[in-house]
Parts: C-alpha cells; structure tokens; sequence
C-alpha cells in the first residue's frame, strides 16, 4: 500500500465517513451510514489506539474500529484471528458466543491512500457487569437468574477452549448478555493457534495484559498462549455463584464499596493475604465453591502455570498429571490426597496410574521396553520413597547400563570426540532399542580413531613436513568438527607454508638477474612461516643480505634527482657508510650522486653558521648574502627565507639611517623604517642596540615621539565634546612639550593646539563675565567670540542665562539711546524694566530718567477733578468721603497717593500724615466709581484733599503735581 507522510487524525476520518461510497473497499460499509452527533458529524468512541464508529446498513449493524497509529504487529494478529474465525464459521465450528469479525488491510480511503479497517457485528444488549448489577439490585435479587448465568458460562469458556481459542481479555465489560445468553466482544488480545507457535519457534508477546481484577499478577511475565483464559473464566464463574450462595457478598464488596468489577478488586489478587474477599469464600455455603475458590487462591502463590484448567471435572488436574512423562509422583499423591480428602472417589484407571509403582511394574513387564521411561519411573519411585520391588531390579539395572551407555555415547558424538566413542561404545547394550543413527554415528567415529593416530603420529616425527601434508590431504575432510583434529589441520598447514615459501625463494634465488626487493619478499615469507631444511646456509646468508640492501635501497630510489638540501639529505642519509650497499649492483646510479651532494651540504652548512652568527649579533646580515651566493642557483635548502629576511633586512636598515640622516629628520619616517624592521627581521631589531647604538637610541625616540603623536590623534575621536577635546589637547601638550619640542613632526599639531587655546581662552573670558554679571563685558566678549563657541559646550549649556544677560544688556542700551533723544519718551515696559533693573544704569542715567518722567507727569499725567469733585457719604454717625478725578497717565502712572488733612492743601506727600496718605491704584480706581473713599480726621469739620500722580522706579518714586479738592465740609 502507499504511505501518507502521516497517519490519518481523528479529523481526516470523519471527513472520509461522510462520503462512504468512496471511502471504503467493503460493498456493505460504502451503502452503510455512520451515527453522528447532534452536530452532524460521524461519532467516534475514542480508545488508546483506535476509535469505534456505529455503521447503519441494510443487514443491520456494525462495529467499525478505525487505528490511531500504525502497528504493524497489531495488525498482523488481527488478520490471524480473522482468518481463523473465517475458517471455523465455514466448517461451522465457530463458538456462537463470538461474532462475525473481519480485519481488512486496505479497508479505508483518506487522502488517495489505503488503511486497514476491522469490523464486528454490533452487539446489542447489556455488559455482563450492568446485567448483574440489574439482577442484584432488585428488591428480590433474581438468584436463579445468576445462577443460570453462571452455567452459560461455562458453557461459552468450555466451547471457545474445545475451539482451541483464548480471548485473552475476559472481564465484565467485554461480556455482553443479548437476552439471558453471554456475547463475547473485543478480541485485540485474543489468540489462536497461528499465534501459538510450537517449539523451538519463539512464543509472541502479549499486547494486552486484561484488567488486573480479573488476572493473575504474573500474568504480565506470560507470552501469549491458549491457556491465558484460565484464571479470569473462574473468577468470573466463582463470582457468579459465591453471589447466589451469598447474595451478602454482592452489597458488601460491591455496593458499599463502589467496586466497578463484578466481586473481586486488584488487591485481592495483588495482596491476597490482606483481602478479605478470599476467606469469605473458603467458608461458601457452596462446596463447589469453595474447592475452586481454594484452587485459585492457592495459585497465587505460585508460578502462573499453576493455574488449574478451567473444567468443572474434579478430576482434571489428575488425568493431566498422570499423562505427562515423566509423571510428577508428589504431585500426583498430594492430589489424590486432596481429593479423598473432599470425599472424590478417583477412577479405578486414575487410581492404577496413580501408583509409581504400578507404572513400573507395567513398563518392566512390556513385551517393548521402554528403557529411558523405565530408569525415569523407577527413579520418581525412589524419589516418593518407595523401594523397586526385588523381581524389578535386574531389569532396572539393565535400563540403567543401557541408558547411561546411550547417553555417554551421545555426549561423546556431541562432543565430536572419535576417541570417548570408541571407549563409551557397548554395541550390545544399544542394539535393539536405541536409534539406528546413534549407532551408524558411533560407528563411522570409531573408525576415525586409527586415521588420529596416524596423523598424530605423523605430527610427532614430521622429517620435511611431506608425509603429514599428504596425509591430512587424503583423511582431513572425514575430520572435520572434530576438536582433535585441529592441532593436525594446524600443523600440515604450517608445513605447506613452509615448503611453498622455500620453493619461492629458490625460484627468485635461481633466477638470472634476481633483485634485492624480490629476493627480500620472498625471504619475508620465509621469516613470517618458518625455515624449510630446502633451503641452506648460502641461501639464509643471500636472505638476509637483501633484507638488509631492499629498503636502502627503496629509500634511494625515491630521491628526487633534482639536487636540493632535502634530496642531498636523504641520499647522504640512506647511503651511509656505504658498507651495506657495497658490491650492490643496483646502487651503482647512486654512488656517482654522493660528492657534488656532500659539498653542497658543505656550503649549507657554512651558511647556517653565518646565519648563526648574525642572530646572535656578532656579525651583519652581509655574510649571510655571501654564503648563499656560493650555493647553486634556485637550489631549495631550509634557510632560503632566512636569506630573503636577510636581504631585506640590509633595505630596511638602509631605509631606517635614510630618515635618520634626513635634516630635520620625521620620527614618523623613522617609526615607519622601524616597523618595517621589525616585519622583516624582529630579531635584528632586538640587536640593533648591539650593532648600531646611536641608530638604536634615535628608532626608540622616534618610536615614542610617534606614540605621542598618535594620542594627540586618538583625543577628537575618544571624546565627544570639544571643550573636553581642548582639555585634553592642552594637557597632553603640556606633558609631552619637552619630548615634541622643536620637531618637525609637531607642526602638525600647531593648527589644533591653536584653536584649543583659542577657545578655552575665550570661554573662559565668557564665563568670568557671567560669574560677575557684568552684562556690557558680556555683550563685548559674545560678540567677538560667538562665531567660534557657536556650538562650543559649556556655551550651549550656558545659553538661556547668557540669553537673558545679552537680553537684558540689549534692553539697558535701547533705554540709554532713548535717553540720548529728547522727544524719545519711556514705555511701560522701559518702566517695568527700571524697576525691577535699575542697578544696570549709572547715576546720570537714572537722573536723566527722572527729569524725564518729572516732564510727562507734569504734561501728560496731570491729574482733572471729576464731577462732581467729591461725594459726602453718610455712614451713621461718622461720614465718608468719596474723592473723584480722572485718571491720565495710563501706562506711565503707578498708582496715585490720596492725602486728607484737617488744616490745608498739601503740596508733596511729604508734608501729608503717613496715617491720612492712602494709595490708589488702577483697579480701586475703578471699583470705587472713578475716585477713591476717604475718612476725614477725628474731630475735623472741614478737610482739604490732595491728589498725587506716581511712578515707581524701583530705587526712586517721582511725583506730579498735586490735584486739590475741597475744601470739605464735614461738620
């Protein structure tokens, strides 16, 4: 089938179950309907690993399981069980308590893509634990209801195992009663002889374990099989009728205790020493009850194959024993026992068969002895205590000789041991009963003891190795397997390879013109096996000799022919002394190669010491130059890039003095020679000081006064702000002046240093001025120097108060210009500005302004008596006077000053009573009508008022005429 990238959602089925004529392979599913929800969409019942969908057709209902994941194992099974229940519905032997179920491997279509479907017929009717519950429940429990129950299943577990099937699941809810009849339902972990395999093939595993109220606890370790049923059948039947013995039972362990199972919890089968279900049953009223609740109470505490057979024949267990072989004699007894014990009466045939010794009596007595059964029996005899009767014991003897003959001849085959054969072989004591392959196998083994000893023999005393190579030639293939054998197999293989190794090196050895690497492999082979005595001692001397010469001159023959130190080296090296290769015919091409190599090596040499001496600073690098010159041209040796350095070094120094002698010398130049020493040759550089002293000094200079410029470079790119650059420019100058003093490299510091001093000389002017106030010096010094502090720091952080000084200055002098004009009158606002400024005027301004506004006060702001002049206003016993003019000036008055006095008209305020001169300003002008409310003197009868213009300078007041009203008489 092809693969969907991913298994179908839950989702991608409903979506295929609303088209079933397309979705499905099935005829009967495509004209089927699924049951939907109140939504109109397919209704899953969702498990773990599948959802079950209700189909609606024409011939009725059925179960549509539809897989979560792919299961490959899983699906194998259920394709097993389908099939097998397709075979016993055909031969009609199909239980009727098991439904039709088809498993379809390509049964769905989702998404163009094939998946496996199952189907069941739909069961309609009542889980066996909701038709107990009913039956229980009533007010009269329905007993014999149960009761029937209960022998219809027997009925459905004896059929379903005589149709060698196991549910392997059976607990209430996969139980369904349709009518009074029990259904079975689910099979996912049913089994049925396919998934029963026989030995030696392995058993499956189970893949479902059922629920563990109705298992044995080591039902978990079990793999699947037919006898998987055995335990959940007699709890199941053991429920049903302890319940009608004891209806009791039912409200106590299951209504009052909320169980969902139909009698037993899973801690009566965890924990059955602690359950208080089992020693209820022991003690049923029904004794049936009570031998089948002890059975399986007691096979909790053993291995799971202890669990008895579900039968209703009390004599099961017993028949089982005495048919296996050989027969278990204590457990045969121990049963017998129990059923005396209940009053069972065993079968005379069960009876015979249960007596050991009667079993004995019938093999010893058999006219076709049994002799494995028989020393078998006679030993469970032994075992329950029981003597072999005295007439039994020759022919117990004799099976014993024959059987332990039998098996020591079969350890001895299996061991593939010719030798143990021959000495546990006893012909007759086999003839007649063993199996014919047994002794044709002893035989055949037998006669391969004479071919070990020759082959031993031979191995003992092999001479060349010729007689043992064709000895085992001709027997070896009849021996093989055998351990024996081995040593001798081993040993004519050495001989071979030692003959064949010594055949090849006498065929190299003997040839025309043998080399040295061909004879030096063929005597390899000779060293890695072993010397033949074929070969002798001009032939191990031959061997050894091109053992020696073959890799001299292996490593010869790879040196390049081109002369270099590298190849001059190596054919130095490989050649030695030349003893090895002395008279070797072969090395002749290499002898003439050696002097011209040895002499060039010489000169390399002499290079490497002048080389040596300029790197400790005893020489120059020109020695070296000279050496190299003596080498041929374009020869490779290991101190070429040494020379290179060398070379460039003497530039490099030439360059360095170069800018040294330039007048006046650049330490930038002579930093630049520097670093291209240093790159060329570091180490001459660290000797400089030996070679040259005075150089040596003038690059450390150099290099300082460099890095002192270099830091007045790093300042405008390190900090931000210029007057913190102007800081840092000064003080850096101030500490490296003595070192950059009178250098030529220092002009180009000249133009920065200028403008830094500039700047911080002129702010600093600025910021005096500030500090004092002094707004005409500030007014000065802005204008001189804002163009170069227009965007300078402290300035722009000083702005709104340098704004408002400037302001301010601006302000004075349009005052003093105005003063310089005679017709030129102050404003309001040059008033309220002299108020609260006046201390920015000199004194003969501020006596220019008083003359002034004197003059407009007596022009403009001379005050006229309204109309009436006056008002005598009653307020009781006293009276109030309401004094009116009209108010000029507007914009050059302050306020006016009212004076009343008893005796006269004032002329200043000075001459008023400060307790009769009330100020009168715009607003109380108004508010009182035009005037202003004065209170005569005590005691006056007439007054005389006075009326005064005001202007506040803010260090004087000036005074206008005065206006007179009155006189007023009070009396």
């Amino acid at each position: 089938a092809v693969t969907m990238p991913s298994w179908p959602t839950l989702t991608d089925y409903k979506d295929a179950l609303q088209n079933p004529d397309t979705a499905f392979r099935d005829p009967y599913l495509r004209n089927c309907v699924a049951e939907r929800s109140p939504m109109g969409v397919p209704r899953a019942r969702s498990g773990a690993f599948a959802s079950v969908y209700k189909m609606t057709g024409a011939r009725g209902v059925v179960a549509l399981k539809l897989f979560n994941f792919p299961n490959e194992e899983r699906a194998s099974r259920y394709r097993a069980v389908s099939e097998y229940l397709d075979q016993l519905e055909q031969r009609r032997k199909k239980p009727g308590s098991l439904v039709r179920f088809d498993y379809q491997l390509e049964g769905i279509r989702v998404s163009n893509v094939w998946y496996p479907t199952l189907t069941m017929t739909w069961v309609k009717g009542k889980s066996l634990g909701e038709w107990v519950r009913e039956a229980m429940e009533k007010r009269s429990p329905d007993l014999a209801a149960v009761r029937a129950m209960a022998d219809s299943w027997v009925q459905l577990v004896l059929e379903i195992q005589q149709a060698k099937i196991a549910h392997g699941d059976l607990q209430h809810d996969n139980i369904m009663v349709v009518g009074d009849v029990p259904m079975l339902v689910d099979y996912d972990g049913m089994c049925v002889p396919a998934l029963n395999p026989q030995p030696p093939r392995p058993k499956l595993e189970q893949l479902e374990f059922g629920k563990p109220a109705y298992q044995h606890p080591a039902r978990v370790e079990e793999p699947l099989g037919l006898h998987l049923d055995h335990f959940s059948a007699w709890v199941i039947l053991i429920a049903l009728r302890a319940m009608v013995a004891d209806p009791g039972l039912y409200k106590r362990f299951v209504t009052q205790t909320e169980n969902e199972n139909l009698l037993f919890m899973p801690p009566d089968m965890a924990r059955p020493a602690d359950s208080a279900l089992w020693p209820e049953l022991l003690r049923s009223r029904d004794t049936e009850v009570r031998d089948w609740a002890r059975l399986l109470r007691e096979s909790l505490d053993r291995r799971f194959e202890h669990i008895p057979t579900f039968s209703l024949d009390p004599f099961t267990r017993l028949r089982t024993l005495v048919a296996a072989t050989p027969r278990d004699w204590a457990s045969i007894t121990a049963e017998t026992t129990r059923l005396n014990a209940t009053g069972k009466v065993v079968p005379p045939d069960l009876a015979a068969a249960s007596d050991p010794v009667g079993r004995l009596r019938e093999l010893c007595n058999a006219q076709r002895k049994d002799y494995p059964t028989i020393v078998a029996e006679a030993d469970a005899v032994v075992r329950v205590s029981k003597a072999v009767p005295t007439e039994l014991r020759p022919m117990v003897a004799d099976a014993f000789r024959r059987v332990s003959c039998r098996d020591a001849v079969q350890n001895a085959l299996a061991a593939r041991n010719p030798r143990l054969v021959k000495s546990a072989y006893q012909k007759p004591l086999l003839e007649g009963w063993a199996e014919k392959r047994i002794v044709t196998e002893a035989e055949a083994a037998i006669a391969l003891v004479e071919v070990l000893d020759r082959l031993k023999a031979a191995t003992t005393a092999p001479g060349d190795g010729r007689k043992l190579i064709t000895l085992w030639k001709a027997e070896g293939a009849r021996l093989t397997g055998v351990p024996e054998a081995d040593e001798y197999r081993t040993e004519a293989g050495r001989w071979e390879s030692r003959l064949a190794a010594a055949a090849a090196f006498l065929k190299v050895h003997d040839s025309a013109k043998p080399t040295e690497r061909a004879l030096a492999d063929a005597w390899a082979v000779v060293g890695r096996v072993g010397v033949h005595s074929d070969l002798k001692s001009a032939h191990l001397a031959r061997g050894q000799q091109a053992t020696l010469r073959a890799p001299l001159l292996a490593r010869l023959t790879v040196i390049p022919p081109l002369p270099s130190y590298t190849s001059d080296s190596a054919l130095v090296a490989a050649w030695g002394d030349g003893t090895a290769l002395a008279g070797c015919s072969e090395a002749a091409p290499f002898a003439t190669r050696l002097p011209p190599a040895r002499e060039r090596l010489s000169k390399v040499a002499a290079l490497k010491r002048a080389i040596d001496a300029a790197d400790s600073g005893t020489a120059t690098e020109l020695p070296v130059l000279a050496a190299a010159r003596d080498l041929p041209a374009n020869y490779e040796h290991p101190y070429v890039s040494r020379v290179k350095i060398g070379a460039k070094s003497i530039e490099a120094l030439e360059q360095l003095q170069k800018a040294v002698n330039q007048s006046p010398p650049s330490d930038r130049a002579i930093a630049a020679a520097v670093d291209l020493l240093r790159a060329t040759n570091v180490d001459l550089l660290a000797r400089l000081e030996k070679l040259d002293p005075k150089l040596a000094a003038e690059a450390a200079s150099a290099g300082q006064r460099r890095k002192a410029l270099n830091e007045f470079a790093e300042i405008d790119r390190k900090y931000s702000h210029a007057d913190e650059q102007d800081r840092r420019w000064q003080l850096l100058w101030n500490r490296h002046k003595p070192l950059l003093h009178g250098r030529r490299d220092t002009e180009e510091l000249r133009e920065r240093l200028t403008l830094a001093a500039t700047r911080t000389r002129a702010w600093n002017s600025i910021a005096e001025a500030l500090e004092s106030r002094d707004i005409f010096k500030l007014r000065e010094l802005y204008e001189t120097h804002a163009e170069n502090l227009r965007t300078y720091p402290p300035l722009v952080q000083k702005q709104g108060e340098l704004g408002e000084l400037l302001g301010k200055a601006d302000r004075v002098i349009g005052i003093q210009r105005k003063l310089t004009v005679p017709d030129l009158a102050l404003n309001e606002e040059d008033l309220q500005f002299l108020v609260s400024n006046h201390m920015a005027f000199s004194g003969a301004a501020k006596t220019k302004i008083i003359v002034r506004i004197a003059s407009r006060l007596r022009t403009e702001a001379k005050p006229t008596a309204g109309q009436p002049p006056y008002t005598v206003i009653p307020t009781g016993r006293a009276k109030t006077i309401a004094a009116n003019w009209k108010w000029v000036g507007q914009g050059l008055v302050s306020y006016y000053l009212v004076a009343v006095d008893a005796a006269r008209h004032l002329n200043e305020p000075a001459e008023a009573d400060q307790y009769n001169l009330l100020p009168c300003r715009l607003e109380d002008h108004t508010w009182e009508g035009g005037g202003k409310r004065v209170v005569p003197p005590p005691g006056a009868k007439t007054v005389f008022i006075t009326v005064w213009a005001v202007v506040d300078l803010g260090w004087t007041k000036v005074y206008g005429p005065p206006l007179h009203i009155g006189p007023v008489a009070v009396a």
